[in-house]
């Protein structure tokens, strides 16, 4: 009969009180049949981190800071996202002042006034009107290609205020009207016409200034488009805007040479 447990026994009879080797199933004194819910239960600990046991320490010890924070966190949240939304919300507007794309024009030929009073020997006064500009860009503009995919471009007008012209482009994003403009003040400084951009906007959503100097490049088809315009105005005198229309003074065309 055995007398001394094994050393590594760890398993009492509940008959005997023989401690068992912990593999057996029967008493090795006994014969009894053990109960293997008596074994010791071995809890395997992963080691915890440092930085984890303080955070769960200081929530233990001050848990109103966890709830803080959270809020915090989920205010941060809620105001972005309702930011982004607005902004998205605005640019889709249309901005005021849009007109009737179905307006009949004036009639005016803009282009030929304009060279004949360039070619005058004597410098001379012409003046349009936001209506006579419009229905110019209207005809210069409306076989212009389009380069990104789904994005068509549709019209650009221009809203003409005392020192400003409001220059806006007109898209349809996948059949959406989107709208981007942008403001210029224009002057002829030592002989050249230069402008200087003074505001913007896309769809109502106002730009600074100095943004919109770095979104300019969504007028650059346009531009390309108007580049012998452009370098017509570098051969003015004066540049005046008014409210709904525009005062040029031409230099006047050099004699030729003899």
């Amino acid at each position: 009969m055995p007398t001394n447990p094994s050393p590594t026994a760890n398993l009492p009879c509940e008959q005997c009180g023989y401690l068992n080797e912990p593999e057996r199933v029967y008493c090795h004194n006994c014969g009894s049949k053990l109960d293997r819910s008596l074994l010791p239960k071995t809890e395997e600990k992963k080691q915890e981190a440092p930085e984890q046991a303080r955070k769960r320490i200081e929530k233990m010890t001050n848990p109103q800071t966890g709830w803080f924070w959270r809020e915090v966190m989920m205010l941060f949240k809620v105001v972005f996202w309702s930011a982004v939304v607005a902004v998205l919300y605005l640019i889709a507007r249309a901005p005021d002042g849009v007109p009737d794309a179905k307006k009949m024009g004036t009639g005016r030929l803009v282009s030929s006034d304009m060279m004949e009073a360039l070619e005058s020997p004597m410098a001379r006064s012409i003046s349009f009107t936001e209506d006579d500009v419009n229905e110019f860009l209207k005809r210069a503009l409306k076989a212009r290609e389009n380069a990104v995919p789904g994005v068509e471009f549709t019209r650009a007008f221009v809203s003409l205020r005392p020192g400003v012209m409001k220059f806006t482009s007109e898209n349809s994003v996948w059949g959406y009207p989107v709208f981007a403009g942008v403001d210029y003040a224009m002057e002829v400084k030592d002989g050249k016409f230069v402008t200087t951009i003074v505001g913007g906007n896309f769809g109502r959503l106002a730009i600074d200034p100095q943004l919109m100097r770095y979104a300019d490049f969504v007028f650059q088809g346009i531009w390309t488009s108007l580049d012998r315009e452009r370098k017509q105005m570098d051969k003015l005198s004066s540049v005046k805007i008014e409210n709904q229309h525009i005062d040029l003074v031409t230099k006047g065309a050099a004699a030729p040479p003899k």
